[in-house]
């Protein structure tokens, strides 16, 4: 029980740490403080996270098939063969790649969704930059507006 609960701690302060990436890159409490180099290079990060994130998941999910595909015919041979050791080896690489491929999916997905998420609040940020800037004055333009937060 203590492990359980020392693994969800752990688990949380990990989330924790990832969910201020910007004040951590560069000090601001708030993404609209970056200047437009900066949002551009968390832009490219957010890309990079997304591009990381497909590739582990198509992978993770082709190595998934792909093993089901051996482990299923290494267990299908070794029955009707009268126990070959070599079908059960097929049968053990087979399960192994199907772990992997489980493994690379739960990796990617979150990797792709996170990527996702940021570059959305990165696009945002940067049309409130040109849109201020245009206008002339800090942050909000104006006239009246409604706001709603979430």
């Amino acid at each position: 029980m203590k492990r359980i609960l020392a693994f969800l701690f752990l688990g949380l302060f990990v989330l924790n740490v990832q969910a201020q990436w910007y004040t951590k890159s560069f000090g601001a409490e708030n993404i609209t403080d970056l200047n437009e180099a900066q949002l551009n290079y968390l832009l490219q990060r957010a890309q990079s996270n997304i591009k990381t994130g497909k590739i582990a998941t198509y992978s993770g999910a082709g190595a998934f098939v792909f093993g089901i595909f051996l482990a299923g015919s290494g267990l299908n041979n070794w029955v009707w063969h009268g126990g070959d050791e070599n079908q059960l080896d097929k049968f053990a690489a087979g399960s192994l790649l199907m772990v992997t491929g489980m493994g690379a999916i739960a990796v990617g997905v979150p990797f792709w969704i996170v990527g996702e998420n940021r570059k959305k609040k990165v696009e945002i940020a940067l049309i409130q930059m040109k849109y201020s800037s245009g206008t002339g004055y800090p942050q909000e333009p104006l006239g009246l507006g409604v706001r709603i937060r979430f």
